[in-house]
This record gives C-alpha cells, sequence and structure tokens, in this order.
C-alpha cells in the first residue's frame, strides 16, 4: 500500500472538488470506510465499498507459457454514481491500480473506453458507468509454477452528489497448463469493452493553429472519406482547453474545422492535440464507431484506421503487363505440380507414365496430350463459373470450388472408389471399352483425360510461387483476357507430362512394367485413402462442427487407416518368397498396427476438452490456441482495426482446411521455438481467416493483397507502413527475418 490505510483515503477525498459535499464529508464515514478496509480479506476476486463493487476477472480460465491473455477489472457503480475517466476533466480522480505479479507475468497499460461529458454547474467532467476496463498481460515462457496469481490494489473515487473515496485488493489466480486455456465466461464481456475503445482517425491531414483564447483543429480527408459535422473533443491530457466552454465544429466542403477554447490557465504553446473526437452521427456511413482518438504529434506511432479497406493499400487493381502475366501462369501451373495438394493424384499420373512408357511413341503421345487437354478443358470450366459469378457479383477465389460440402462429399467418394479400384483386381475400361462398341478411341485416353481433370480440381486449391500476379489480375481484366490467363495457367500445369509423352527419350529413365507393378498400384491406394480423411475433415468444419471434437473423430479415422496399411503389409510378407523381404514387411506392418493405437486413442485433457465443448455447430468466434499453445484471434475487419490501433503488429494468415499447403506452413513455421519465442517477444497478434467455407469479407481482405487464393501471410505493422505479404511456402527463417524486422521500442498496450 502506497500510504498508511487512513492517511490514503483521507488524501482522495480531499483532492476532489467536484462537489462541495466531499468537503463536509461526515467522520463516522471515514470511520466506516477505515473499518472496512481493516476488515477487507487480502487475496480476493471481488470487493466492494460504498456504493461500488469491484472484481477482478479473466478473459482465459488458465494460462500456458508464452501467451497473451487480458485482465479486466469491472467496476459496478450503484444506478446513477460514475467514476473517472483517465482524464477526470475540471474536478476528480481517475482510478489508480497498483498491480503485484509472479514473475513471467507483465501487466501493461489500460485501454480506456470512450467517456462520458457531465457538467455540473461550472465544472465539466468525463466520466464513466458500470465498466470492465481490460488490461493486456503476457506472460512469458519463464514462468515456472502450476499457477500464477496476480494481485491489484485499488484506489478510486466515485461519485454522485457527493463523492466517496474506496480502496480494495483484489487477487486472481489461474492455472498453467501445457495446453490451450479455454475462454472464460465473462470473454464476451471483454469483447464488448473492446468494442468500446475508440479508434485513432487515420487518412487525414490534422493542422493546428493557436490563437489568443482558442485552438482551430482543422481535419481534412485523404480519401473520400466524409466526416461529420457534430463532433465534441475531448483531451486525454488535462490543462489543455477549457473542458466546460462550448465547442464548435463546422464543415467547409469536406474540410471539418473545430473551435476548441483553450484552458486559461495554460501559457505554454500547445504543440501536441491527443485525446478522443465523439460525434453521435458516428464516423462512417454505418454510423459506427461513434468515437475516434486524434494525436497530432508527427513523431507518434501510426496506428489502425477504422476500416481494412482504408487501412490497407488496394492491391487489386494494380496494372501489370499481360505478357508479365501470361509467363507467371505459365510458370506457376508448372509448379502446381510440386504442391502438396497434388500429392493425392500423383499415383494416377505415375501409373499411366509407367504403363505407357514402353509403348509406341504413338500411344505415348496420344496419352499425353489427352492428359493436357483434360487439364486445360478443367481450367476452361473453372474460367467459365468463375467469370459468370463475378459479372453477378460473387466474391470468389482461387479453389473456391472446395468451399462447396457437396463438391468435397463428391470428391470423397470418388477418391474412395479408386482406392478401392487400386486395391483390387477390376479392370473398369474393359466394360467401357466394350460399351463403345465401333468407337476407335481407345477407352485408356478417356481415363487420361479424367485424370487430367481430376488432377486440376485437386490442385486449385492450391497457390503456387508466381501464380499470385496471374490470379490476381483475373479479377480486373476483361473476360477474354482472363479466359487467356486460366489457359496459360492449365497448359503451364501440363507441359511437364506434355513433354514427356512428345520425347520418349526421356522416358527410358522410367522401369520397366512389370510385377512389381501390381504392388505398386496398390501402395498407392493409401494416399487417396488419406486424401478421403482430410476431406472429411473439410467437410465437418464446413458444415460447422468445432474442435477438439473434430480432431479426436479424425485421429480415429487415421489410426483406421494405419490399421488398413499394417494388414495390407502384413499379406505383402505372406506372398513374399525373400525371407528378407518378409521379415521387413512384417516388422513394418506391426509397427504400423500398434501406432494406429497411439494416433487413434485421444489424451484426457482431449477428452476433458472435448466433453466441455461439444462437437456442436459453430457460434460467435472465439479466440483459441493451436497444437503449439499460440492464441489466435479470429478475423474480422473491425477487430483487425483495433489491434493495429492499439500499437500491436498482426500476423494475418489466410488459411483453409482443404490447402494442404496452409496447413504444412503452420506446423513447419510455428513448431519452431524460435519463432514462437519472437511472436511473443515483440508482441504479435496472431490473427487467422479461415476460408474454408466461402467467406466475402475474407475473400475482399485476400483481393485487398492482391490475392486470389490462399495461402497468404501478412505481417502488418501499421497502415501507413507497406504490409510484408510472405512467399506462399514458408520456413522458419522466413518468418523469423519477417518478425525481426518489427521495432522491438513497439508500444505494448
Amino acid at each position: 500500500m502506497k500510504n498508511s490505510i487512513v492517511v490514503q483515503p483521507m488524501r482522495l477525498l480531499f483532492r476532489s472538488t467536484k462537489e462541495t459535499t466531499c468537503k463536509t464529508f461526515s467522520i463516522a464515514t471515514c470511520v466506516l470506510l477505515l473499518v472496512s478496509v481493516l476488515l477487507g480479506c487480502g487475496d480476493k476476486t471481488s470487493g466492494s465499498g460504498s456504493h461500488m463493487k469491484v472484481s477482478l476477472v479473466a478473459d482465459q480460465e488458465s494460462i500456458s507459457r508464452g501467451s497473451r491473455f487480458t485482465l479486466g477489472v469491472h467496476f459496478e457503480p450503484d444506478p446513477g454514481w460514475h467514476i473517472y475517466w483517465k482524464n477526470a476533466g475540471d474536478s476528480g480522480l481517475p482510478p489508480q491500480f497498483d498491480w503485484t505479479t509472479a514473475d513471467g507475468i507483465s501487466v501493461q497499460e489500460p485501454l480506456w473506453p470512450s467517456p462520458e461529458r457531465l457538467a455540473t454547474g461550472p465544472l465539466v467532467n468525463y466520466i464513466l458507468h458500470e465498466t470492465l476496463l481490460p488490461f493486456p498481460v503476457t506472460a512469458s515462457s519463464a514462468v515456472d509454477s502450476s499457477k500464477v496469481t496476480t494481485s491489484v490494489h485499488l484506489e478510486w473515487l466515485v461519485c454522485k452528489d457527493e463523492c466517496l473515496p474506496g480502496e480494495a485488493t483484489l487477487s486472481l489466480t489461474l492455472p498453467v497448463t501445457n495446453y490451450p486455456g479455454a475462454p472464460s465466461p465473462q470473454w464476451k464481456s471483454f469483447e464488448k469493452s473492446f468494442s468500446n475503445v475508440p479508434i485513432p482517425l487515420e487518412k487525414v491531414s490534422i493542422a493546428i493553429e493557436e490563437r489568443l483564447k482558442e485552438i482551430v483543429v482543422a481535419i481534412i480527408p485523404l480519401d473520400d472519406q466524409m466526416l461529420p459535422a457534430d463532433v465534441v473533443f475531448i483531451p486525454e491530457d488535462r490543462r489543455i482547453i477549457s473542458n466546460s466552454a462550448p465547442q464548435r465544429s463546422e464543415k467547409d466542403g469536406d474540410v471539418l474545422r473545430l473551435f476548441i477554447q483553450r484552458d486559461p490557465y495554460r501559457q505554454e504553446s500547445i504543440s501536441r492535440l491527443k485525446g478522443v473526437l465523439v460525434s453521435p452521427s458516428g464516423w462512417s456511413s454505418t454510423g459506427t464507431p461513434k468515437a475516434v482518438t486524434i494525436d497530432t504529434n508527427p513523431n507518434a506511432p501510426s496506428s489502425a484506421n477504422n476500416t481494412l479497406q482504408q487501412a490497407l493499400p488496394d492491391k487489386s487493381v494494380q496494372q501489370t503487363s499481360l505478357v508479365i502475366i501470361l509467363l507467371s501462369a505459365l510458370v506457376g501451373g508448372s509448379l502446381l505440380n510440386l504442391m502438396p495438394c497434388v500429392f493425392p493424384v500423383l499415383s494416377i499420373k505415375i501409373l499411366g507414365f509407367i504403363e505407357h512408357a514402353h509403348k509406341t511413341n504413338s500411344s505415348t503421345k496420344k496419352h499425353g496430350v489427352a492428359f493436357s487437354l483434360g487439364v486445360v478443358c478443367s481450367f476452361w470450366i473453372l474460367a467459365t463459373i468463375f467469370l459468370a459469378l463475378r459479372a453477378g457479383g460473387e466474391q470468389l477465389g482461387w479453389g473456391f470450388q472446395l468451399q462447396s460440402p457437396t463438391f468435397v462429399v463428391v470428391m470423397i467418394f470418388i477418391f474412395t472408389i479408386l482406392g478401392l479400384l487400386f486395391l483390387s483386381d477390376l479392370v473398369v475400361g474393359q466394360r467401357i471399352q466394350t460399351l463403345a462398341g465401333r468407337s476407335k478411341l481407345p477407352t485408356s485416353l478417356i481415363g487420361s483425360f479424367l485424370n487430367g481433370v481430376l488432377a486440376t480440381a485437386v490442385a486449385t486449391p492450391c497457390t503456387a510461387p508466381f501464380m499470385s500476379t496471374a490470379l490476381a489480375a483475373t479479377l480486373t481484366l476483361s473476360a477474354p483476357s482472363a479466359l487467356v490467363v486460366f489457359t496459360a495457367l492449365g497448359v503451364g500445369m501440363s507441359i511437364p507430362y506434355l513433354a514427356l509423352s512428345l520425347a520418349p527419350s526421356l522416358l527410358k529413365f522410367l522401369p520397366k512394367p512389370g510385377a512389381w507393378m501390381e504392388t505398386f498400384k496398390q501402395l498407392m491406394a493409401f494416399p487417396l485413402f488419406a486424401s478421403v480423411i482430410w476431406l472429411c475433415r473439410v467437410y465437418a468444419r464446413q458444415v460447422g462442427f468445432n474442435e477438439p471434437g473434430v480432431s479426436i473423430f479424425i485421429d480415429i479415422l487415421w489410426g483406421i487407416l494405419l490399421v488398413g496399411f499394417g494388414f495390407w503389409l502384413v499379406i505383402r510378407a505372406t506372398a513374399s518368397r525373400n525371407t528378407l523381404t518378409t521379415r521387413a514387411l512384417l516388422i513394418l506392418g506391426t509397427l504400423a498396427i500398434a501406432s494406429s493405437l497411439y494416433i487413434a486413442l485421444p489424451s484426457a485433457s482431449e477428452v476433458e476438452d472435448a466433453q466441455t465443448n461439444t462437437c456442436a455447430p459453430t457460434g460467435e468466434a472465439k479466440p483459441f490456441r493451436d497444437s503449439f499453445g499460440l492464441l489466435w484471434e479470429t478475423y474480422s475487419e473491425e477487430r483487425l482495426a483495433r489491434i493495429l490501433a492499439q500499437g500491436r503488429p498482426v500476423f494475418l494468415d489466410f488459411t483453409a482446411e482443404w490447402c494442404i499447403t496452409c496447413q504444412v506452413n503452420e506446423r513447419v513455421v510455428f513448431s519452431s521455438q524460435t519463432v514462437r519465442d519472437l511472436i511473443l517477444e515483440k508482441n504479435v497478434t496472431l490473427m487467422r481467416a479461415d476460408w474454408t467455407s466461402k467467406n466475402p469479407a475474407i475473400t475482399k481482405a485476400i483481393r485487398q493483397f492482391g490475392r486470389n487464393g490462399v495461402p497468404v501471410n501478412v505481417l502488418l505493422t501499421s497502415p501507413q507502413a507497406e504490409p510484408l505479404i510472405l512467399p506462399n511456402i514458408l520456413t522458419p527463417g522466413i518468418v523469423t527475418k519477417a518478425l525481426k524486422t518489427i521495432s522491438s521500442n513497439r508500444p505494448i498496450s
């Protein structure tokens, strides 16, 4: 306690000049206050005083090392009573906070909501009624206890017709776990509190003119933003303006001017205005937000604007040479064959080339051309759908077909049937050939064509390097030009296979057909079954089921697949005539079957989480933790602007369950301890935009970064700084280098 238990309440009492009744506050009341303080218990989450209840709450039920969370002090004055804002105005005192924390726990400055302006006689004060005041907190990786206790000593002044001081010491103990903490029951209250924090006004030029008795503030918009005419300025610092003097605002075209009377007792020049601008009509066409902040200090760090569209440069309209676009499409389409999304159909392609590698050149060329036509025709179909829906105003992006649950279910059945065919001796082509009758076209050419179609359907969710420029161009190009770009993408993807078929000399490097092909064909069934499991997870998330129930169920399917693979190895072992091969296959089969239980059986914590958060359709998006203990915010345009407004950098991850490249990026990058430490050190907010299902807001945001599909990873430090858009394929080194560009002295708030 800063002062003695008697002196401190009296100091608070008589420093207030708001109401004269405070000066005649009875000795009996002081005695009652003294008794209540003396009888107060030390560690408790709630307390009370005259006409006031206070409590200490957290937005999580537990914390993990190297994470961020938020503590909140909830002030609940009686109806008609109030406390004071950080600038109390002409009288009064704001609440005071003295924190005591465990090692590794750091509590930052509070995020103050917009205040009310209260006039009492000749005095004007800035007040708050019931308020949850949030305090951002970081927990370092050095926390070595199973639980941490955080205490705060509060001092406040609560007023109505009289002012009463109060104080309390509150404590909150949170368990420290190795798994992500669930949001607490107070989570929605925190979200409401965050929504009341004013957002800085950006994309404007502000000029100050000091006159003898007044300050003239001119706000000039730098874009088409419409500024309101009814504005009141609330200063953050005392002794800047005359709080009780009327303020006048007027519009001169697009320019907003505020005429504010100076504090008559201030002699120094006013070089900086920092505070809140409140407008009843709001600062956007929707009427929200009602309050924004300004800071005329030219050296103040940049902060977020109130909309993402204003904060970020719109790269989707940048013009690029059509020749460069087509070259990017050719190279990107070719590299698409190397992306993880294409792996499920690699088995089909490999078997097709091996089968035709040693046949006539004419046959090989026909199959190469048929496969290429399948790819190009599929791109034409995608282009037609894309352009038709774009003309209708739809917000689409690359890989939009996998955002359809119906399409995903169809792909699940196709992959299942293909996998079963690979494990069987059934030759579907013979029946088709019989039905073809007199047709001269070999049935296998249809198979090659369909292989190209299937490859395109599965490959398009990925965005290969060099494809970004080409895909972004399709947003603004005319329909014929966009169709040419899609054609170039298809040609680029089919070039490697067309080259092999047209240059038979290259095929001699492939192995000769033989009995081994049957084993290889059966082996390739299991990647297809793995794709079925992957698509099942995509479908579950699309129809609205949440973690951790989905992961537990999918792990069971992985276990079943391992059991099947293990039994297949055992069967192949019994058929082998080579003793060494038999033993090796038996060992591998046994390991696969044994490991299936390890993968499928959930841990006790997973079961507990699943029972607490039943696998039910998603409701409001909540902060969540990934498997590495990192806390992620769910993307929204308003939330992104608000976080940037607090001076915190944001790592924005556009991802989707059906994007294998996205999943690989996340596991490779965030498994790195170096990356996780830098995220904590730089106070980076992680935000994920899940594009698994159609979401126009996310599609719009992706386009603002000049992209048309996922993965997209962006590091944002301020709206005025150029966003750092990272490559499609990430490594810990790439992300580490990006994070190190963030200023180490960036304010944490």
